[in-house]
């Protein structure tokens, strides 16, 4: 657990300061993390991060996630004359390795201007609820909202068919919910309303779990440092793959064989665990056609 490891109070940013710039309140999520593994403050400092995408639509982002979440920590770096900075961008969707599934994935960056790094992780999890729907006025909803794990998790309602962007978010009552959608329906070309789960982390306990998980990530790969020239944030950088099938010994590409490990500032890396000298012939195509 995050709580029971031991600073090293020699590491480059205990008792540092920086910033985590968020709107949607992150900073009890992703704060904690930092604190009690690296002995890292930060200061939440609030921004219009909407501005580079919504998960509601009205804003669509056009960098990618990484490039995203850089953006917003330099935001609050810019703002605040700091030169570390913290900030998260999830994805939410059909995953990219199981499409038939809806999944999380959520990136979490320092930004270090002083040493001009940039250390990331990601946490992807199958658990979050995110679900969408066009309704009517008056119809029976109880099946969504169970799904949707109303009122837990907050929802947003707006026209279906519609030139204006009138979302109406952070909806947590039944009551609200009716006079929403009766009044998204009307404006809509079709009479429908749409309603879908609100993914801002403070509306979606799902959501901030797996952006805790994310940051508790980042932190233990910020503790860790360059056996070379100790700059924070060692840790995983790729795979070396391909392994001799353990039936027929032909080499299945596709198999690990080992996990690559680098520094973020340096070239050095190194080989890590071998976790099986042969590839599994269920993987083999030879074997397994």
């Amino acid at each position: 657990m995050v709580g029971k490891l031991v600073i090293n109070q020699k590491h480059p940013y205990f008792n540092k300061k920086a910033v985590l710039t968020s709107k949607h309140h992150k900073h009890q999520i992703i704060a904690p993390a930092f604190s009690e593994v690296l002995g890292l403050t930060l200061k939440d400092h609030s921004a219009d991060t909407d501005q580079l995408g919504t998960f509601s639509g009205e804003v669509e982002r056009t960098l990618s996630p990484k490039k995203t979440a850089i953006l917003k920590a330099r935001i609050g770096m810019k703002e605040l004359g700091v030169s570390i900075g913290v900030s998260s961008e999830g994805s939410i969707g059909l995953d990219p390795q199981m499409p038939f599934a809806i999944s999380d994935i959520e990136l979490v960056v320092l930004v270090d201007d002083e040493r001009q790094i940039e250390i990331f992780e990601t946490y992807r999890s199958f658990e979050i609820a995110a679900i969408r729907e066009s309704v009517s006025p008056g119809q029976n909803l109880e099946d969504f909202l169970l799904r949707a794990r109303f009122p837990g998790h907050k929802l947003i309602v707006s026209s279906h068919k519609s030139k204006s962007f009138d979302f109406h978010k952070g909806i947590d009552t039944i009551k609200g919910l009716q006079a929403a959608i009766q009044k998204c329906a009307e404006l809509s070309e079709d009479g429908l309303a749409l309603i879908q789960s609100d993914l801002r982390a403070h509306c979606s306990p799902t959501r901030a779990q797996n952006i805790k998980l994310a940051a508790s990530k980042l932190a233990t790969r910020v503790a860790s440092q360059c056996s070379r020239c100790d700059t924070p944030g060692w840790g995983k950088v790729g795979h070396e793959r391909g392994l001799d099938c353990a039936q027929c010994g032909l080499i299945v590409s596709s198999a690990l064989r080992y996990e690559v490990f680098g520094c973020v500032k340096c070239e050095h890396v190194e080989q890590g665990r071998q976790p099986s000298k042969k590839a599994d012939p269920a993987t083999c195509s030879n074997c397994n056609p």
